[in-house]
């Protein structure tokens, strides 16, 4: 398998436009028409992901932190960051970054972290503004399952948890073939009457190419009728963190031992809860300080995230349990959720996770 191949699953997965501004996704080294013998999927890139690659024979790192994140004007060796390009130009080793991108999609980074807890009901946190359109089309009624069929499966009619997701009405087209048309049906110079349904479906930034593309191939018409209208909603479907429940109450110190187990925090730094009562818990992977007042405002008990200044737990003192369990620590999950989504569907080479503890905070 080419590694175009894989580099378009996980970008229809967790697409680049999701990714934010200052952030560097996608393939940082590599050709994409080399063949993949094996993935290595890590955290981070560092010289000892690269040696293990190198050891394991993966030649594809993919990780969640891009090791190119700022601009390079030389490659000399004198960073650690340099000297992994490096090694992984001279040993054929490709990289590839899905950061935050992955941290903004339904099921991504924040997800991974709360079903770790055994939260149930989740959703996002922090919704981005809409990066959807509504499209509406006409077509013959005959026509209408084998059309909406194609438009699914190029990414049209996705909703949270739901797919497929479109709204009909029936009614009556009509149109008069001129000199030169080729039409569907009728005969030129006469009004046609058609029985037509009228499609409305929601469509991805991301997929808007691939499904314009899917309706001019399976719409009957040689002109197609619709209409593309850029909506200005929140998306369900992305944003930063989540909330959701926990199975049954806990007291502080009970999610205090529970995040120590499930996290691998040896250290926690914390403010208590109001009432020693935790049931409904916001999360975010990462530096997600920056959500505590949206945590507030979804009446979640505890909020955990990382990398929280002295000042900010002033802001959840008295108001809601706030956590600090370390970067490394609140994304560590990430690199099976990457490696289970790229083994749900590429069966013919080896996806391996690091072996190596990349967190460079020694806590005792």
């Amino acid at each position: 398998m080419k590694l175009n191949y894989l580099v378009n699953f996980l970008e229809n997965w967790a697409p680049l436009t999701l990714q934010e501004e200052y952030d560097n996704c996608g393939l940082l080294v590599g050709n994409d028409e080399m063949k993949v013998s094996a993935v290595l999927v890590s955290l981070e890139v560092t010289e000892e992901v690269i040696l293990e690659a190198i050891d394991r024979k993966a030649n594809v790192i993919v990780s969640h932190h891009p090791v190119i994140f700022k601009a390079v004007n030389s490659l000399t060796g004198k960073t650690e960051a340099e000297r992994c390009v490096i090694m992984a130009i001279e040993n054929s080793i490709a990289l590839y970054a899905i950061h935050t991108n992955l941290d903004s999609i339904y099921g991504g980074v924040s997800f991974a972290m709360g079903t770790a807890m055994g939260l149930s009901n989740m959703k996002i946190l922090a919704p981005r503004d809409s990066n959807l359109y509504q499209l509406v089309v006409h077509v013959p009624a005959e026509h209408t399952d084998a059309l909406s069929k194609a438009l699914f499966q190029a990414g049209a009619g996705s909703l949270g948890n739901y797919d497929q997701c479109k709204f009909s009405t029936n009614g009556k087209g009509s149109y008069r073939p001129l000199n030169g048309s080729n039409p569907y049906l009728g005969n030129i110079g006469k009004i046609q009457l058609v029985n037509e349904e009228r499609l409305e479906l929601l469509v991805p930034s991301w997929s808007k190419g691939a499904v314009e593309k899917a309706l001019f191939l399976n719409h009957p018409y040689e002109e197609v009728s619709h209409a593309w209208f850029k909506l200005t909603n929140k998306s369900s479907n992305t944003g930063f963190g989540v909330v959701g429940e926990l199975p049954s109450a806990l007291k502080d110190e009970e999610l205090i031992e529970k995040m120590k187990f499930v996290y691998g925090a040896k250290t926690i730094r914390y403010i208590p809860s109001k009432d020693n009562y935790i049931k409904r818990v916001a999360l975010c992977g990462g530096a997600g300080i920056d959500l505590l007042s949206l945590a507030i405002k979804s009446e979640a008990d505890a909020f955990i995230t990382s990398d929280i200044s002295y000042h900010k737990f002033f802001d959840a003192k008295k108001v809601i349990f706030l956590a600090d369990i370390g970067h490394y620590e609140s994304e560590r999950h990430t690199i099976e959720l990457i490696a289970d989504h790229i083994r749900s569907k590429m069966t013919n080479f080896a996806v391996l996770t690091t072996e190596s503890i990349t967190n460079p905070i020694i806590t005792s």
